[in-house]
């Protein structure tokens, strides 16, 4: 009896749960990074992940993206990038949480950013929008580079600013397999 119960537990669960894919040709992370000589900005638009929903709601969120796919227009900055950010031997960046708050359209995510082979905790806010077929999830954050241990290039003997702003911007289909 306690066996079909939790059976029947897991399998209504799963079928309120729905599966949603980022759509790559719609979807993109970029940073913006600063030194006192110059600002950029570079943007992936190479974004793979999984966002379960459960009753209308996020549940959990699976994020990454290639470190080498960020395009700063400036190829020379680019492959120093890949350098500086050991995109050998770390090559991904990643988000993972299934720690959200929804409130009318704003999520809070509560999970771990995964940098630079780093992972540390992460909270951010976001909003997330869905019409008919396909949903919206867009949000920023901050982070400091220091932090995962990735050592602040130089321009003119001073450092970049240790500070990247971080903005998604993520389109999401239904997943059927």
């Amino acid at each position: 009896m306690k066996k079909t119960v939790l059976l029947f537990f897991f399998a209504n669960a799963f079928l309120h749960a729905q599966q949603l894919r980022v759509d790559t040709s719609k979807s993109f992370i970029s940073y913006e990074a600063s030194h006192p000589v110059h600002d950029w900005s570079g943007t992936s638009e190479e974004v793979q992940g999984v966002v379960v929903v459960e009753d209308n709601v996020p549940s959990r969120i699976a994020i990454v993206a290639s470190v080498a796919s960020f395009n700063s227009k400036n190829s020379n900055r680019d492959a120093h990038a890949v350098e500086v950010l050991e995109a050998l031997l770390f090559p991904q960046v990643s988000f993972y949480s299934d720690a959200i708050t929804f409130d009318d359209k704003e999520l809070k995510l509560s999970g771990e950013l995964n940098f630079h082979g780093v992972p540390l905790p992460l909270d951010v806010s976001s909003y997330w929008t869905s019409n008919e077929d396909h949903w919206v999830l867009e949000g920023n954050f901050e982070i400091q580079p220091s932090l995962f241990g990735i050592k602040l290039p130089s321009f003119m003997l001073v450092k970049m600013r240790d500070l990247l702003s971080v903005r998604f911007r993520l389109e999401l289909r239904t997943f059927v397999p």
